[in-house]
């Protein structure tokens, strides 16, 4: 079972754009991606490299064991 998303916690900007990027890397991998390569894909997107926090506390991505998934 996969965490739902709170459809009443909107992002920011900043964090839309950054789940939109995210989405297309961890989607395309059914394992998910580590923590630290979803910081350094973010780390070359431009002005979302601190948005990480915000998607996991409003429940656009969780984290099991330093792998990141898409809910």
């Amino acid at each position: 079972m996969h965490p739902t998303r709170n459809k009443h916690t909107p992002l920011s900007p900043s964090a839309e754009r950054a789940y939109e990027f995210l989405k297309s890397v961890v989607e395309g991998n059914e394992d998910g991606i580590p923590t630290t390569a979803a910081r350094s894909e973010l780390t070359s997107a431009d002005g979302v490299s601190n948005c990480l926090p915000e998607l996991l506390e409003k429940g656009y991505l969780y984290e099991v064991s330093g792998t990141l998934y898409v809910t």
